[in-house]
């Protein structure tokens, strides 16, 4: 798949997790074909990057709060007039803690981000695209955790309850003109990959097996997963509304 300019010209886009690694480079990507993109992240210094970019507004918000859902929402749609595609991107994972090993806190942490945050952007969203018959949404799951049980139970439960939403907004706001699509990346290159932190040593070297086991072409940068973003949110997937594509090299045939 390769970019031709102007594939989302015109059109307005929200991305979070726009601060680094997937969301980052699909905020590049849409804004290089022509799209104006509210570029969202936590922190001020990852908006840094974003300062006079053409295309790109950088929203500082966090979205784990509904009134900074709101916030960011209304400034996109007063900076930049509508809001035609939302790419929920931003999250985190469990550390791949075992069931017997969570607690109410990593559970609620990773839910609020991971699910409860893209219910609400969608929600939020939804109410101009349905006034304006119009509107693509694309939400980022996971090869592995949203197909499989091999992390830990938030997360899991998060991206498996992900699809569940992005397919309930499928079908009930197809004929508002209205699609809905979820790409799961296998693994990739990202901040939170090299930084992965407390992580649980026996839950990460069930994914680290796996990952080694694979004959192919396992892991890949942030940049690989863009265009079939940018290809879901534009007009060429006009007929493309409730799939589920993992963009893994293959890893979720397995």
């Amino acid at each position: 798949m390769t970019a031709s300019a102007g594939r989302l010209e015109g059109k307005v886009a929200v991305v979070t997790g726009a601060g680094s690694g997937i969301g980052q480079a699909m905020a590049k990507l849409f804004a290089q074909e022509g799209a104006h993109v509210a570029a969202i992240a936590l922190h001020d210094a990852s908006l840094q990057k974003w300062d006079k970019v053409p295309n790109v507004l950088p929203i500082r918000a966090d979205i784990t709060q509904l009134s900074e859902i709101n916030r960011m929402m209304d400034q996109a749609e007063r900076r930049l007039g509508r809001v035609d595609i939302v790419c929920n991107v931003a999250g985190i994972h469990d550390a791949n803690y075992p069931l017997d090993e969570t607690t109410d806190e990593r559970w609620e942490g990773v839910m609020s981000l991971d699910l409860r945050a893209p219910f609400q952007i969608c929600r939020r969203a939804i109410k101009g695209m349905m006034q304006r018959e119009s509107g693509v949404i694309l939400n980022v799951g996971s090869a592995y955790a949203s197909l499989r049980g091999n992390h830990g139970p938030c997360y899991t439960a998060a991206k498996y309850g992900l699809t569940g939403l992005s397919l309930s907004i499928a079908v009930r706001y197809a004929g508002k003109g209205i699609r809905c699509n979820v790409i799961l990346p296998g693994p990739v290159y990202t901040e939170i990959m090299r930084n992965s932190g407390d992580v649980h040593p026996d839950g990460v070297k069930v994914v680290y097996d796996l990952i080694a086991a694979f004959p192919g072409k396992a892991a890949c940068q942030p940049e690989e997963i863009a265009p079939m973003a940018l290809f879901l949110c534009s007009d060429e997937a006009r007929h493309v509304n409730g799939a589920v594509i993992a963009v893994d090299g293959g890893m979720s045939a397995c």
